[in-house]
């Protein structure tokens, strides 16, 4: 059966060392195309049905993005299915993606930044305000964040900076601004200044990357913000440092992109600011 394959298909990520967010990627788009066709064997299926599962998709109301995201997970799955030899030709090899609307990720503005703070500063928790002020200001991943252990941070009165570990084992050196700087400093008072992981969970081991993204989804929701992930944040973080006439390069070692592609999708505008251009014209 299909599903069978499939399940073979995400052991293999995994065992192949795939990051969990991306083989969880794969997951939910292969259940969705189980969804639609749950009686399918792997060797039945063709472009037409390739065909008629966009169209589904295109019928839920979907975005392209979402859609064109789910047809390169199959084509990748149907890929892995040809060099096993579980079928001859790839299905999906030849289908045509959408076109998406070329703007910015999403990230937040300056209001929307300002009021995520006010909420959780609110909330009075030391630890999580200084998880926040971090992802806002220094744009690492939630996985990276989780990774910290306290001899990676660095705090003097006038300068700082963090030590991370990124994709490929990558190690980059990012400031830290007086914000941050603060936001950490209170932290440490509170945590103490022993060896370990610099943020701790409430059972005492180093916070997960779902933890965090429950602290940042509870502060979104008191600050009436829809949407807002790590990733969000991470995205604020190159939005604004391009909005401040920061140059590609030094957004990129910022940010650990591979590629100065990836760091050019912040020179686009996000709705947000096509929203604002023609707000412009308004007459009232």
């Amino acid at each position: 059966m299909l599903k069978e394959k499939i399940n073979d298909f995400i052991e293999y990520l995994r065992e192949n060392d795939n990051a969990e967010t991306t083989v969880q990627s794969y997951n939910s788009d292969l259940k969705k195309f189980i969804h639609w066709c749950p009686d399918a064997s792997i060797e039945s299926i063709g472009p037409l049905d390739i065909a008629e599962f966009k169209r589904y998709l295109q019928k839920l109301g979907q975005k392209p993005a979402t859609i064109n995201r789910a047809l390169t997970t199959l084509s990748t799955f149907f890929d892995w299915a040809v060099e096993q030899g579980l079928i001859e030709n790839n299905p999906a090899s030849n289908v045509k993606y959408l076109k998406e609307v070329d703007t910015a990720p999403k990230s937040l503005s300056r209001r929307e930044q300002l009021a995520l703070m006010r909420a959780v500063n609110k909330g009075g928790k030391i630890r999580d305000i200084a998880i926040i002020t971090l992802l806002l200001h220094t744009g690492l991943r939630v996985s990276e964040l989780c990774h910290l252990d306290t001899d990676d941070v660095v705090i003097k009165e006038r300068s700082g900076s963090v030590t991370v570990t990124g994709k490929g084992n990558k190690q980059r050196v990012i400031p830290l601004n007086v914000t941050v700087r603060s936001a950490l400093t209170n932290w440490l008072k509170v945590r103490g200044d022993e060896p370990g992981p610099l943020f701790i969970s409430q059972l005492g081991g180093r916070i997960s990357p779902r933890s965090v993204e429950r602290i940042v989804k509870k502060y979104a929701y008191h600050a009436y913000l829809d949407g807002v992930t790590p990733h969000v944040l991470r995205h604020t973080f190159c939005k604004s440092l391009i909005d401040a006439g920061e140059s590609i390069d030094r957004v990129a070692l910022l940010a650990g992109h591979e590629s100065l592609d990836t760091t050019a999708r912040y020179t686009r505008p996000t709705q947000m600011d096509l929203q604002e251009a023609v707000e412009k014209l308004a007459w009232e």
